[in-house]
C-alpha cells in the first residue's frame, strides 16, 4: 500500500510514489461485509478543550448501536467473537476466561514511539477488577467496529457513576503473534483520535458524522504496521492545506492570507522581544501561561545579571506540543522560532489551523527542521493557542514513524510537463451517525 496520496491527479514521482496507484488501490481494496469508507472528524485539544475541526480520519467502519446481547447473537468473526468473549468475561467476573483473550498493551505491538499511557500491569485480574470499578457491563452498547491497519476497534458504551461514558477495545496480534484483546495506549494515537471522535459525538452527534465520499486535498496513509505499511486495512488522514515559502521577516513579500499577516506581526514582535504583544496574540488560557514562562525567563535573566552582561530575552514560538493532552510543561527552547523561518505549509482545519516553519528559503528542508503552531480562528479574529499544552494530535504528528511530513512539501513539476490539477471536487456525502 503507498503511503502518500498528494492532490488526486498528481502522477509518479520519485519520493511522493504514484498517487494513481494509491487512488486505485482505495477502490481495490474488499470491505468486510457491512464496512463502509468514511471519514471521521478528528476533535483537536485546543488549550486543553476538544475543538471540531475539518481534519478527518478515512477508514473503513461499520455502525453497530446494538446492545451488546443482540450484538453477540448476530454472526460473528473471529475478532467479534474475541471482544465479545472479553466483554463477558469482566460481566461475569471470570478471571480464567478472560486471561484466555485478554492482553495489556505493554505486550502489543505499537506502531508509534509513546510508550503505553495506561496501566503499567500485565496481570489480566487487574485490568478486569479496573473495568469493573469503571463500568456497568449489564448495560453496554456497542457503538461501532473499525478496521484500523492490521486491527479490529471496538467502540462502546456504558454506564458509569458520572453517566455514560464512552471506551473501547481492540483485537490484534501481540509481540508473539497470537490474537489478543487488549486496551488502547498511547503508542498508537490513530486508535485514541478515534475514540476521541466518537466521545465528542456523544456531546455533539451532528458536528462530528462520519462521512463517506469525502476527499480533500491530502491523504496520508499512516503506516500502522511497519515502515511504508499501512496495513490490509489503512487509515488516511485527510486534509486540506498549502504549501508555500513565506520569509516572516521580510516585509516586503506579501503574506497571501488575513492569517499570514496575523502570524507574520506575532513573529516580528516575538524576534524584536515585544513580550506584550506576543502574549496578547495568545488564546486566554494560552496567554496566562506565556506570561508566566515571561516571568520565570526575567528572573533567571535577574539572578544571572550580576555575572554575564546582558542578552536579549528569546521567547518561544506559538505551540509547545508535549506528550499528552491537558499535560503542560515548560516550553522546548529547541522549539524556538529560527531566525530567518519561512512558513512552508498552512494546514487548514478552520477553525483550527496549523502553521508549518523552517528555517531558510526552499523546498530543501529537512523533516526534523520543521515545527508547527496553532492559530485559532475566531470570527475574523485569529489567536495563537497550544502554549504549554499538548493534543493527541501531536501524538501522530511529531513521530516520524507515523508521520512523513515530507508530504507537506509543493509537488515538483517535471520541465514542460502539464500542471497537475489539486484542487478537490466539493463533495456532499451523507452522514452515518455515531
Amino acid at each position: 500500500m503507498n503511503l502518500f496520496c498528494h492532490g488526486k491527479l498528481r502522477k509518479p514521482s520519485g519520493f511522493g510514489l504514484a498517487v494513481a496507484a494509491v487512488v486505485m488501490s482505495l477502490g481495490a481494496i474488499s470491505f468486510a461485509q457491512g464496512f463502509s469508507r468514511l471519514s471521521v472528524p478528528v476533535p483537536i485539544f485546543i488549550d486543553s478543550q476538544l475543538t471540531h475541526s475539518k481534519l478527518y480520519l478515512k477508514l473503513e467502519m461499520k455502525d453497530v448501536n446494538r446492545p451488546f446481547d443482540q450484538f453477540a447473537a448476530g454472526h460473528l468473526d473471529k475478532s467479534e467473537a474475541m471482544f465479545i468473549t472479553a466483554m463477558r468475561a469482566i460481566r461475569n467476573n471470570d478471571a480464567a476466561a478472560f486471561a484466555e483473550v485478554w492482553t495489556a498493551p505493554d505486550q502489543m505491538p505499537s506502531p508509534g514511539k509513546n510508550a503505553s499511557g495506561h496501566l503499567k500491569e500485565d496481570d489480566p485480574g487487574s485490568w478486569l477488577k479496573l473495568y469493573r470499578s469503571m463500568f456497568d457491563f449489564d448495560r453496554i452498547t456497542v457503538l461501532a467496529e473499525a478496521l484500523v491497519g492490521r486491527d479490529t476497534m471496538f467502540i462502546w458504551e456504558s454506564l458509569t457513576k458520572d453517566g455514560a461514558r464512552r471506551s473501547s477495545n481492540y483485537v490484534g496480534i501481540d509481540k508473539t503473534g497470537h490474537p489478543r484483546v487488549s486496551a488502547l495506549s498511547g503508542g498508537n494515537p490513530v486508535q485514541s483520535l478515534i475514540q476521541e471522535s466518537f466521545e465528542a459525538a456523544q456531546t455533539d452527534r451532528d458536528a462530528y458524522k462520519a462521512v463517506a465520499n469525502l476527499n480533500l486535498r491530502y491523504q496520508y496513509a499512516v503506516p500502522l504496521a511497519g515502515p511504508a505499511d499501512s496495513g490490509p486495512h489503512p487509515v488516511f488522514l485527510e486534509f486540506d492545506g498549502t504549501p508555500m515559502d513565506l520569509p516572516l521577516g521580510d516585509k516586503k513579500a506579501l503574506a497571501p492570507t488575513p492569517l499570514l499577516e496575523f502570524y507574520r506581526h506575532t513573529a516580528v514582535a516575538e524576534q524584536n522581544g515585544d513580550i506584550d504583544t506576543y502574549a496578547a496574540s495568545f488564546t486566554p488560557k494560552s496567554q496566562e501561561r506565556v506570561r508566566q514562562w515571561q516571568a520565570a525567563t526575567e528572573k533567571r535573566r535577574e539572578q544571572i545579571k550580576p555575572q554575564m552582561p546582558p542578552v536579549k530575552p528569546v521567547t518561544p514560538p506559538a505551540a509547545i506540543p508535549q506528550s499528552s493532552p491537558q499535560v503542560s510543561a515548560p516550553p522546548s527552547k529547541d522549539a524556538a522560532l529560527p531566525k530567518g523561518a519561512n512558513v512552508k505549509f498552512v494546514l487548514n482545519a478552520d477553525p483550527v489551523f496549523l502553521v508549518f516553519q523552517a528555517p531558510g528559503a526552499g523546498n530543501d528542508w529537512m523533516p526534523a527542521h520543521l515545527a508547527y503552531s496553532y492559530v485559532v480562528q475566531d470570527g475574523n479574529s485569529f489567536k495563537l493557542a497550544n502554549f504549554g499544552y499538548s493534543a493527541t494530535l501531536d501524538d501522530l504528528l511529531q513521530d516520524p514513524s507515523l508521520f512523513d511530513k515530507r508530504i507537506l512539501k509543493p509537488e515538483t513539476a517535471k520541465p514542460g510537463a502539464p500542471k497537475a490539477k489539486v484542487q478537490p471536487s466539493p463533495a456532499k456525502p451523507a452522514g452515518a451517525k455515531h
